[in-house]
């Protein structure tokens, strides 16, 4: 194979790992996405959580 073709052949591998890694960053972009949302509902729960113990705490017992 002579040596332009085989930088040729070289730099559209290199091409294909790019758009690879450029859909891959995509991917983790949408779950970075995901998993702050889920953090967010989390933080939701956890606050009205947190209130359900305090007012049944402060009912009076029988």
């Amino acid at each position: 194979m002579s040596l332009v073709a085989e930088i040729v052949d070289r730099l559209s591998g290199v091409a294909a790992l790019r758009e690879k890694v450029a859909q891959q960053d995509k991917v983790l972009e949408g779950m970075q996405r995901i998993l702050l949302e889920q953090q967010r509902e989390l933080a939701e729960v956890k606050g009205t959580l947190r209130a359900l113990v305090t007012m049944q705490q402060s009912l009076p017992r029988k």
